[in-house]
């Protein structure tokens, strides 16, 4: 683990919060609305995408890194200094219940703002492609990526890499901060579990972020724990 995560460790033993009990999500159907296509995967070639992923990753490392030292430094841990915490990688485990308080507020911060297919960067909302060139804004798994790279975990961008980019529990047993996801592995649409069947998530063109009641239907057999409390 890396010292970003033991420092979290730390600060979940020492400053718990008191977490809602499992998800009481309701049993309507999955709306039918939901995006047949993968809504945060970019449309092309897979060789070009491929590359263009590894061309941003020291950027997107970097600003994932400087994000964490910020949240640590904000709760009077850590600094900029050499040496400091990486950014967590995909499957790694981070604990900290404080972390998880931090990822939700961060993600909460961004209700109202416009759905943008392929939009979000780590930083905040941004031009998405195809369908949301001209839109400002986030999609599924461009929200749930900058929530969490405030506490310096970077996620996949796919929600289908996200689906498995932390612990795999039934969705009965949900916790606040557990990424939910709808679709054959993942690949169709994910959420961010808020507690008490409430969810947060950037659900497609013309809708807003928003914070909605967990749709059952559709969904894959297991949540998705990146933070452990």
């Amino acid at each position: 683990m890396s010292r970003l995560g033991i420092i979290i460790g730390l600060i979940g033993l020492l400053l718990g919060l008191t977490l809602p009990g499992p998800a009481r999500a309701d049993n309507s159907l999955w709306d039918p609305t939901l995006p047949i296509v993968l809504s945060a995967g970019a449309p092309g070639d897979p060789i070009a995408i491929a590359n263009a992923s590894l061309q941003a990753t020291n950027v997107a490392t970097q600003t994932t890194l400087d994000l964490g030292r910020k949240f640590l430094s904000s709760i009077g841990i850590g600094g900029s200094e050499a040496g400091s915490p990486t950014p967590v990688a995909p499957g790694r485990r981070v604990y900290g219940r404080q972390a998880i308080e931090y990822v939700i507020r961060r993600a909460v911060s961004q209700l109202g703002v416009p759905y943008s297919w392929g939009g979000g960067s780590l930083t905040g909302p941004s031009r998405g492609i195809d369908s949301g060139a001209n839109t400002v804004g986030f999609d599924c798994s461009g929200l749930t990526r900058y929530a969490f790279a405030g506490v310096g975990v970077l996620l996949p961008r796919y929600s289908g890499d996200q689906y498995t980019a932390g612990r795999h529990v039934p969705p009965s047993e949900a916790k606040r901060g557990d990424l939910l996801f709808w679709g054959p592995g993942g690949s169709q649409h994910e959420a961010l579990y808020l507690g008490d069947g409430q969810m947060l998530e950037a659900q497609q063109t013309g809708v807003p972020v928003k914070i909605s009641p967990v749709r059952t239907g559709g969904m894959t057999p297991y949540v998705t724990r990146v933070i452990e409390s």
